[in-house]
């Protein structure tokens, strides 16, 4: 498993075939997926970590595992990937964390170091996150790491999905 990087309580690392157990019982959650529209099957989490694996030997990046350095315990994930918004493409920053880290700032401290990565590792110059509305944690994270609030959508091609664009260009 390849660390990406360190930060003092997190690790964020490429996710392999034996991290399946732990993603598909996330997702599998009702409460932790609340703003996703609707669960996801243990073979919709084993696709999407087929996909990340995908991506990472692309592009050198996708959405990383957070991985407690302590306990070497699963947080949830955090990462940059290209996707498809509006008819034109965009690079995503995305997080979620499993609730028992919820409210610790563990999903700030990821994603200021994949939004670090995305701009000095990797050279991109915009990076976007796609929230819901509703979500008021998620939010907060997006402006604490220096993202400003844009324009609302409907996500058709992601199951009709309310979403604020969120956008930082390179710091």
């Amino acid at each position: 498993m390849t660390s990406v990087v360190e930060t003092d309580r997190i690790r964020l690392r490429e996710f392999s075939r034996a991290d399946l157990e732990e993603l598909a019982a996330m997702v599998a959650d009702e409460e932790q997926m609340r703003f996703y529209g609707r669960t996801k099957t243990r073979d919709e989490a084993s696709a999407w970590i087929s996909r990340n694996l995908g991506l990472y030997g692309k592009y050198g990046f996708g959405m990383w595992l957070i991985e407690s350095r302590a306990t070497a315990g699963f947080l949830g994930y955090c990462g940059i990937r290209p996707l498809a918004i509006d008819g034109g493409w965009e690079i995503e920053i995305g997080w979620h964390t499993k609730k028992t880290s919820w409210g610790q700032g563990i999903a700030t401290e990821a994603a200021t170091a994949a939004r670090d990565l995305a701009f000095r590792r990797f050279r991109l110059s915009r990076l976007v996150a796609i929230v819901h509305p509703d979500h008021i944690a998620s939010r907060r994270v997006a402006e604490k790491i220096g993202m400003q609030e844009g324009r609302t959508t409907i996500l058709a091609d992601y199951d009709d999905y309310p979403a604020i664009i969120y956008t930082t260009k390179q710091l």
